[in-house]
């Protein structure tokens, strides 16, 4: 599952999409996956088996059930760039490091 913060879910919420269509976090080919992902934010119909983010009982956005699993585990965030915010994915904490308690 991926987690969308506070943040880019307020700036999810300012796109508008035409009636009985939904943001959605696609992939960009759907050839065989390479060691790097890319996807698309756009709009279009939900599918079936989407990841439906919802807030306040409205869906917010739908991700297609390749990326969600790929980016299992990841943030969808607020990121500040010179062109102003965007969204971004942030990979799943590797947890923290080990010690040996001395």
């Amino acid at each position: 599952m991926i987690t969308v913060t506070v943040e880019a879910r307020e700036l999810v919420q300012e796109i508008d999409n035409p009636e009985g269509t939904v943001l959605r976090l696609d992939p960009v080919t759907t050839e065989e996956l390479t060691s790097e992902t890319q996807v698309r934010l756009g709009v279009g119909e939900p599918k079936d088996d989407d990841q439906v983010v919802q807030h306040e009982g409205e869906d917010l956005l739908c991700i297609a059930r390749p990326v969600s699993e790929i980016f299992n585990g990841s943030t969808i965030d607020l990121v500040e760039t010179l062109e102003g915010p965007a969204l971004g994915i942030k990979p799943p904490d590797e947890g923290l490091p080990l010690t040996d308690g001395s």
